[in-house]
């Protein structure tokens, strides 16, 4: 859960409010409305995940911090997505599985009858 306190302001925030506006504005349908604590909101996690994925990459005992440093440390946001991909695989298949069972049923009764 996102924590936004009360008197968060504009210029707490890590990113430019502007934008995090701007790109929820452009998915948003027309006439949908988002509250100002929602932008806020989306601000700051996304600056904990950023200052998260920093702190990792500057773990590097190397001089320089390279590509593969980011990718490492951004390895954690990376798996949830696989995860969630699964996930849509997997009940798709059961979904299927589940359709096929209800057949099979059908075709068992109309056969006792």
């Amino acid at each position: 859960m996102v924590n936004v306190p009360e008197d968060t302001q504009v210029s707490d925030l890590p990113f430019t409010h502007a934008r995090i506006k701007r790109m929820v504005r452009e998915k948003a349908d027309e006439g949908q409305y988002v509250r100002s604590e929602v932008y806020y909101g989306l601000n700051l996690l996304l600056g904990e995940i950023a200052e998260e994925i920093v702190d990792r990459m500057m773990e590097t005992e190397a001089a320089y911090v390279e590509k593969h440093d980011l990718d490492h440390a951004a390895r954690k946001y990376e798996k949830v997505e696989n995860i969630l991909k699964e996930k849509e695989r997997v009940s798709r298949k059961l979904d299927a599985l589940s359709a096929d069972v209800e057949k099979l049923s059908r075709e068992v009764e109309q056969a006792d009858h």
